[in-house]
C-alpha cells in the first residue's frame, strides 16, 4: 500500500512539474466576415488545437485578436497590422479570400501565418513541383478547389452552352477573376456570364441569356439571402452547380462538390502546422497542398422541380441529398378522385358509352315504324304530239302535275315485338355499360396500386442507396484505421453500383406507372402528376370498417353467414346477370313473335292526293260532250296482309331464338357459380393478405432494429461486412414486402367491391351504412 501511495504522489509531482514547464503560445485569429457557423467551427478547430499541441505549450485565444475585415480591404490590412505589432499574438491564422489576398500582397512575414479557408487553386501560382511557401514563417493550406475542374465537371453532367457565373463582387476588385475564366473557359469551349453580385436584388435581370449558373458568391448571405438566390435560380429551371458549403445543397443548387470531412481534415492540419510552429519549425517548410476526397451531392427535390435531364450514369458517383418523397406535380390523386376523373374523361369508357346511344337509337327506329310515312311528288312530262291528239284529251303533249301520298302502319306484330326487344336489349345494353364502368374502376384501381407499389419501391431504393452509402463510408473510416481490409471497400463500392442500378430500375419502373395513369385520364403523358392512399399515406379515418370485416372473416362461424350474404348481394348486383336476364327476355319475346306472326294480320292505311297543275299542246283539250277527269282527286284505302308460307322462316326463327334462351340460361347459371367462387377466393385472399401485413409490420421493425445494431458493430470492427450487407437486405426486403402486403390488400379490397358490383368509396355514407346495417341484420337473423 505505501509503495502505491509513493507511485501517485511521484506522478502528480510530475505532472505538476510539467504543467509549470508547458509555455504559453497566443494564436491570433482573422477572418473575412462573421456568419452564423462561425462560432461552432471556431470551438471545434480550438478545441482540436489544443488536443494537439497540449503536451508542447498551451495554447491561447484571447477575444480580442480575433478580428473581423466585414469583407473591407482596408479592414483587413489594419486588422493585420494589430496582430503583427502586438506582443501577445505569437502565429496568426488568417481564413476568407480577402484576408488571404491582403496578406499575401506582404513580402516579409515577422510572425507565423497560417492562410487557409476559401482561396481557389486558379488565384494561386507556384512554379510545378514546388509544395511548399518557400517565404519564411508563411505556409498556405490549399485544397484541389478550383474553377476548370467544377466548370468542366459540371459541363459533364449538363452540356451548357452559355454559364452564369455568380462571384462576389468584391473578389473581381482583388483577383483576376474574368482573366482567369476567359482562359478556363476558352478551353472548355463554352461562353460564360461573369454575375458579380452584392445584393440579390441584381440577380434576375443576369439571369436572361444563360442555361446554367455556377454559383461562386454569396458564401457571406444571410440564409434567407441564400435561399432567395436560389429559389430565382431554380424557378428559371436552371441547372445549378457550387463547391462553396453543403447547405447550399439543402438550400436547393442542383450539384454541388464537397470534400469529404473537409473541416476534419483542415483542422488536423492546422494543428499539426501550429505544433510545428510551437516547437520551432519555420512553417516555409510546411507542405501546402491538402489533398481531400469529394462527393457529388445532387439535390433530388431539384433535380424533379427543374426537370433536369439527368443521367443515371452519374448517380454511381452522387450523394442524393433531399427528400425523394417530395416529387413536384401539377395534380394530386387518391383513389376516389383517380376514378371521378376516369369516368368523365377515359376515352375507352367514352367509346363504350357510344354503345347505349346506339341501342336507344335502335330503339326509336323500332318506334319509328308505327309514325306516317309521307311522300310527295311533281311529274313534268311530254308525249309524242300524234299519240296525244288521238288520246281526246286524256294524255295531253304537256302535262306537269303533282301527288302527295301518306302511309300509316295500324298494327303490325312484327314492328310491335321489335320495339320490346329493342327496349330490352337496350336496357341490356345499359347493364353492359355498367359492367364495363366497373370494370374499368378496378382496372384503373389495379393500375393505381401498382403505381403506388411502383412509388413505395423508388422511396425504398432511394432509402436503400443512402444506407448503402453510409455504409461505404464507414468502410472507407474502417480501412483508413486499418479495423479492415481493402476487399471491405471493394465490396461495398459493388453494393453502391448495385444500390444506384436499383434506384435507377425502380424511378423507371415509377414513371412508367405514372404515364400509365396519364393514359386512362387522357393527360398529356409525362404530365406531373403524384399519387396517394389516404389509409396508408395520411393515416385518414376509415369509414369503412375493413377490421371489422376482417373480425367476420376470420371468425369460423360467422364467415359462413358472411359468405353467403355476400354471394347473395354479388349475385343480385350482378351487371353481368342482369344483362344475361334482358336478352333471355329479348329470346323469349323474339320466339313469340315468330309464334304469334302466323295468325295476327298486319294492317295499315294508305292514301293519296294528285293534282294537274298544267295541260299544254295536242290533246290537252277534251272533244265537245265529252266530261274529263277533274284536276285534282284523292284516293284512301286499308290494306290487310297475312303471310301464309314464307319458305318456313318463321318456324326456323323461332327454333333459333329457343336455343339462344338454352344457351343465355346456361351462361347465367355458369355465371352465378362463377360469382361464388370469385366471393369465397377474395374472402380468403382478404384474410390472407392482412395476416401478411400484420407480420410484415413486425418483420419490418424487427430488421431495421437489427440493421441499426449491425451497423454499429461493423464501425466498431465487432462484426464482418457479409452480417451487415446480410442485414441490409434483409430490412431493404422486409420494406418492400410490408409495401406489397398493404396495397395489394387493398387492391383486393377493391376486387371484392368489384365482386359486389358495390364500391364503397364512390357510394355516399349513408348507402354504405345501410350496407353494414343490412349486413349486421342478416348475420343476426339467420341461423
Amino acid at each position: 500500500m505505501k509503495q502505491l501511495i509513493l507511485l501517485s504522489f511521484i506522478l502528480l509531482n510530475a505532472t505538476w512539474i510539467n504543467a509549470q514547464n508547458t509555455k504559453e503560445y497566443s494564436v491570433a485569429i482573422l477572418g473575412d466576415e462573421y456568419i452564423h457557423e462561425t462560432d461552432s467551427i471556431l470551438n471545434r478547430l480550438k478545441a482540436e488545437i489544443k488536443s494537439v499541441v497540449s503536451q508542447e505549450a498551451t495554447i491561447v485565444f484571447k477575444e480580442k485578436y480575433f478580428l473581423m475585415n466585414q469583407l473591407n480591404q482596408e479592414n483587413a490590412k489594419e486588422n493585420y497590422q494589430t496582430v503583427v505589432n502586438s506582443d501577445d499574438v505569437d502565429l496568426i491564422l488568417s481564413f476568407g479570400s480577402l484576408n488571404n489576398f491582403v496578406i499575401a500582397q506582404n513580402k516579409a512575414f515577422p510572425k507565423p501565418v497560417i492562410l487557409f479557408g476559401v482561396i481557389n487553386d486558379d488565384f494561386i501560382e507556384f512554379p510545378e513541383g514546388q509544395n511548399t511557401s518557400q517565404v519564411k514563417n508563411l505556409t498556405y493550406i490549399l485544397t484541389p478547389k478550383s474553377y476548370k475542374e467544377d466548370l468542366s465537371e459540371f459541363k459533364e453532367m449538363y452540356p451548357y452552352n452559355k454559364v452564369g457565373i455568380i462571384v462576389d463582387e468584391y473578389l473581381t476588385e482583388i483577383y483576376p477573376v474574368k482573366n482567369t475564366l476567359d482562359n478556363i473557359l476558352g478551353e472548355i469551349k463554352s461562353e460564360y456570364k461573369l454575375i458579380p453580385i452584392s445584393s440579390i436584388d441584381e440577380l434576375d435581370a443576369q439571369l436572361e441569356d444563360v442555361d446554367a449558373v455556377y454559383i461562386s458568391g454569396g458564401l457571406y448571405f444571410s440564409k434567407q439571402e441564400k435561399q432567395r438566390m436560389i429559389d430565382r435560380i431554380n424557378n428559371r429551371n436552371l441547372p445549378s452547380y457550387t463547391s462553396l458549403d453543403e447547405e447550399f445543397s439543402f438550400l436547393g443548387v442542383l450539384f454541388n462538390t464537397q470534400p469529404v470531412n473537409e473541416l476534419d481534415q483542415f483542422f488536423r492540419r492546422i494543428a499539426l502546422n501550429i505544433e510545428a510552429a510551437v516547437l520551432g519549425s519555420d512553417l516555409s517548410d510546411l507542405p501546402i497542398y491538402l489533398d481531400v476526397e469529394t462527393k457529388l451531392l445532387l439535390n433530388i427535390e431539384t433535380s424533379f422541380k427543374i426537370n433536369f435531364p439527368l443521367k443515371y450514369s452519374f448517380l454511381i458517383k452522387t450523394n442524393i441529398i433531399g427528400n425523394a418523397k417530395n416529387l413536384p406535380y401539377k395534380e394530386n390523386y387518391y383513389l376516389d378522385n383517380f376514378v371521378y376523373q376516369l369516368l368523365e374523361k377515359n376515352l375507352s369508357l367514352k367509346a363504350s358509352k357510344f354503345d347505349i346511344n346506339l341501342a336507344k337509337q335502335e330503339v326509336k327506329l323500332a318506334n319509328s315504324q308505327y309514325l306516317p310515312n309521307l311522300s310527295t311528288s311533281v311529274t313534268g312530262s311530254h308525249i309524242d304530239p300524234d299519240l296525244a291528239e288521238v288520246s281526246n284529251g286524256s294524255n295531253p303533249e304537256y302535262t306537269t302535275s303533282g301527288n302527295v301520298n301518306i302511309e300509316q302502319l295500324l298494327f303490325s306484330e312484327q314492328a310491335s315485338g321489335n320495339i320490346k326487344i329493342q327496349k330490352t336489349l337496350a336496357a341490356a345494353s345499359q347493364e353492359n355499360y355498367n359492367a364495363v364502368e366497373k370494370d374499368a374502376i378496378l382496372d384503373a384501381g389495379i393500375t393505381f396500386y401498382n403505381a403506388l407499389i411502383a412509388k413505395a419501391n423508388y422511396l425504398i431504393n432511394d432509402e436503400n442507396l443512402r444506407v448503402t452509402r453510409k455504409n461505404f463510408e464507414i468502410a472507407k473510416q474502417n480501412y483508413s484505421a486499418g479495423q479492415t481490409g481493402k476487399g471491405d471497400v471493394l465490396r461495398w463500392r459493388s453494393e453502391l453500383a448495385l444500390a444506384t442500378q436499383n434506384i435507377v430500375n425502380a424511378y423507371t419502373n415509377y414513371i412508367q406507372s405514372m404515364h400509365a395513369i396519364n393514359q386512362l385520364l387522357n393527360n398529356p403523358i409525362n404530365y406531373k402528376i403524384d399519387i396517394k392512399h389516404s389509409l396508408v399515406d395520411e393515416n385518414t379515418e376509415d369509414q369503412f370498417d375493413y377490421k371489422g370485416l376482417i373480425m367476420l372473416i376470420d371468425d369460423p362461424i360467422l364467415r359462413g353467414k358472411l359468405l353467403t350474404y355476400l354471394e347473395k348481394i354479388a349475385i343480385e348486383n350482378a351487371h353481368e346477370l342482369k344483362s344475361l336476364q334482358f336478352n333471355i327476355e329479348a329470346s323469349e319475346r323474339s320466339a313469340k313473335l315468330y309464334q304469334r306472326s302466323k295468325f295476327l294480320p298486319t294492317i295499315a292505311l294508305q292514301g293519296g292526293y294528285n293534282y294537274t297543275f298544267s295541260r299544254d299542246g295536242k290533246g290537252s283539250t277534251y272533244p265537245t260532250g265529252i266530261v274529263g277527269a277533274p284536276d285534282g282527286y284523292y284516293n284512301i284505302g286499308v290494306q290487310l296482309s297475312l303471310p301464309i308460307f314464307n319458305q318456313n322462316q318463321r318456324s326456323l326463327n323461332r327454333q333459333k331464338s329457343l336455343i339462344q334462351q338454352q344457351q343465355l340460361n346456361i351462361q347465367k347459371e355458369n355465371t352465378e357459380t362463377l360469382i361464388k367462387k370469385n366471393v369465397n377466393d377474395i374472402v380468403y385472399t382478404i384474410l390472407n393478405l392482412y395476416t401478411n401485413i400484420e407480420l410484415s409490420k413486425l418483420t419490418t421493425k424487427t430488421a431495421k432494429e437489427s440493421l441499426e445494431l449491425m451497423q454499429i458493430s461493423y464501425s466498431n470492427g465487432a462484426i464482418g461486412i457479409t452480417s451487415l450487407i446480410d442485414a441490409q437486405q434483409a430490412y431493404f426486403q422486409a420494406q418492400q414486402q410490408q409495401a406489397s402486403a398493404g396495397y395489394n390488400f387493398y387492391l383486393s379490397l377493391l376486387q371484392m367491391e368489384r365482386i359486389l358490383s358495390y364500391y364503397f368509396f364512390l357510394n355516399p355514407d349513408e348507402e354504405n351504412q345501410s350496407f353494414i346495417q343490412n349486413l349486421q341484420t342478416y348475420l343476426l337473423t339467420n341461423n
